[in-house]
């Protein structure tokens, strides 16, 4: 079957094989979740069954192994489930789909006498071994989320934004409340997040697990929703407290077979259950997308967790207009919102990340909405108006201040977006064979503010004078 791209994927396809032919062999495919990543994968296996070019698919766990062995089907791409007793296991197949967790049991990697092409699903997890065998095969890294250790790979694509995928509609806008948010300040940092056990004590406490459900009473719209705890016992408090007021809801953990998260989703998507409650397990490569609201009851400072969780609920569905996200645990005050613009290192990170909060994030203090004021001068819900002044923000009987952006930060967003158009306005201008100078009249008049920075970005020809926009 032949495999339908969309305009960026087509565009992601280009720039990976450009990363190739430069001698790099180790490229991170970064793109949003429900972007289509897998897919584009398929593409590309497709391409390398035509000249019997040898692949492999690998993922983290039984689950995601089924969720990729399905698309290959869908596309009708022959495979190999490379897994201990499966009825699909064949080693003479040239494309072959792997648990990194069977790979490093059974010690039996294939194709160790050629250079494959290698696909790592989620590629933010380790993945060591596989670079340790694989020292000279081509390796593409899938990911909505690269902000760990990318010292791994050589280069990056990211052809498009999240924020575009938004506007295109092929992802749903985010609505965020924060009417209560859990205190803590008197919990310790252990190992880079909150210490869980001090954490889980404060999240169990009546009073916090009260304002989760009532919040969700008030803002969540009794939609389809995905509760993310902080642990089994966290979760299953608040299961029990959203059915003791009237309200359906589940508890799942790792311990729950595969059939009963397969009911779970089934549930949820009748109606039958309003709330699935987890700890993690929903967080990576499980997908619904008629879920639009996720309730974030869990404090971190882990922004590939956050982003992972959140990006549960913004995948496009029929009829679904936006996704509610209920951030009882302030992580958009850590992280900013889901859209914002990130920037990512090739460099080996450094044992002790600075953690600070947002300084970029609004919250009205008549509805608890959350916006971002670059792209809002008013509360896009109740047209509540921020005063002028700058702020810091603070949480005091669950009412929150508001964060203002400086002139600063607005600047560095608008330069952020500036240098994502100007690499894929630079493919466009090579691929029709434009002149060097349409790219930077394109970016002046979409960027006239910021223009003077494009010195920043790349070296601009003499024929072109970048000057400041008065």
């Amino acid at each position: 079957m032949q495999i339908s791209l969309r305009p960026y994927q087509e565009l992601t396809i280009a720039h990976m094989d450009d990363h190739f032919r430069k001698g790099n062999r180790r490229v991170i495919l970064w793109s949003m979740t429900g972007s289509g990543k897998t897919t584009m994968a398929a593409w590309m296996i497709q391409r390398a069954l035509e000249y019997d070019f040898p692949v492999i698919f690998v993922v983290r766990g039984r689950e995601l192994v089924k969720n990729a062995s399905e698309v290959l089907d869908r596309y009708s791409i022959p495979h190999s489930i490379n897994m201990s007793g499966h009825w699909r296991y064949d080693q003479k197949k040239i494309v072959q789909v792997c648990s990194i967790d069977t790979l490093k049991s059974r010690k039996n990697y294939p194709f160790t006498d050629k250079e494959p092409l290698i696909f790592l699903d989620e590629m933010h997890k380790n993945y060591d071994d596989i670079f340790e065998t694989y020292s000279d095969a081509f390796i593409i890294g899938l990911t909505a989320t690269p902000f760990t250790d990318n010292s791994q790979y050589h280069s990056c694509v990211k052809p498009i934004e999240g924020y575009e995928l938004r506007d295109q509609g092929h992802l749903v806008p985010e609505k965020i409340y924060c009417p209560h948010i859990i205190d803590v300040s008197a919990v310790k940092i252990k190992a880079g997040d909150f210490e869980k056990k001090q954490l889980e004590s404060v999240v169990t406490s009546s009073a916090v697990v009260g304002n989760v459900i009532q919040d969700y009473i008030s803002y969540g719209q009794d939609r389809p929703t995905i509760c993310f705890a902080v642990s089994v016992e966290h979760s299953l408090q608040l299961k029990q407290a959203f059915n003791d007021v009237g309200i359906p809801a589940i508890h799942c953990d790792a311990n729950s077979t595969d059939k009963e998260r397969k009911e779970a989703k089934i549930d949820l998507i009748s109606g039958k259950v309003k709330i699935i409650c987890n700890v993690d397990i929903f967080s990576v490569g499980w997908d619904c997308p008629v879920v639009s609201c996720i309730i974030l009851a869990r404090p971190t400072w882990s922004l590939t967790w956050y982003l992972q969780a959140v990006g549960r609920g913004l995948r496009s569905s029929p009829d679904k207009h936006n996704c509610i996200i209920l951030d009882n645990a302030g992580n958009v005050f850590r992280h900013g919102t889901p859209y914002r613009i990130r920037d990512i290192s090739l460099e080996k990170p450094s044992k002790k990340k600075p953690r600070v909060m947002d300084q970029r994030v609004c919250t009205c203090e008549e509805c608890f909405y959350i916006f971002d004021p670059e792209e809002h001068t008013q509360c896009p819900e109740c047209g509540w108006e921020k005063p002028k002044k700058l702020r810091e923000v603070k949480s005091s009987d669950g009412k929150l201040i508001e964060y203002f952006e400086s002139e600063e930060d607005r600047q560095d967003h608008l330069f952020k977006m500036m240098r994502a158009d100007y690499y894929k306005l630079e493919w466009v201008r090579k691929t029709k064979k434009l002149h060097v100078n349409w790219v930077f009249i394109q970016l002046k008049k979409k960027y006239s503010e910021v223009f003077h920075m494009m010195d920043k970005i790349t070296v601009v020809p003499t024929s072109f004078q970048v000057s400041p926009s008065k």
